[in-house]
């Protein structure tokens, strides 16, 4: 079966009750959706060790897409683009220690 060679962006939020955190998921849903076509939100919970030392729990909304970009050809326009993303989610949530944005390869059977 032929693969189809993509690139998945996947953005990782922060789920605490406040509204700027809804408010940013909602946007950055509307990005990917105008720029690659579509995404999938998928709530999650996840631990990480803080600044000041302590190990926290928190829930957390990852959003996902597959964009039809090659890894190594499109590598230099993915970077730029995925930094822009996280900045722009640094200046929604600038209490946030870290947002976390991903981009890896993945293969869809046609």
């Amino acid at each position: 079966m032929p693969l189809s060679e993509k690139v998945r962006i996947e953005i990782f939020i922060p789920d605490p009750p406040a509204t700027a955190y809804r408010h940013l998921l909602e946007e950055l849903a509307a990005e990917l959706i105008y720029a690659f076509g579509g995404c999938t939100e998928v709530p999650a919970s996840g631990r990480y060790h803080s600044l000041d030392g302590s190990i926290c729990v928190d829930r957390v909304e990852i959003l996902f897409t597959d964009a039809p970009l090659l890894w190594e050809q499109d590598r230099f326009v993915l970077g730029e683009y995925v930094d822009f993303v996280r900045q722009a989610a640094h200046r929604a949530l600038p209490e946030e220690e870290e947002i976390l944005v991903s981009s890896y390869p993945v293969f869809h059977v046609e």
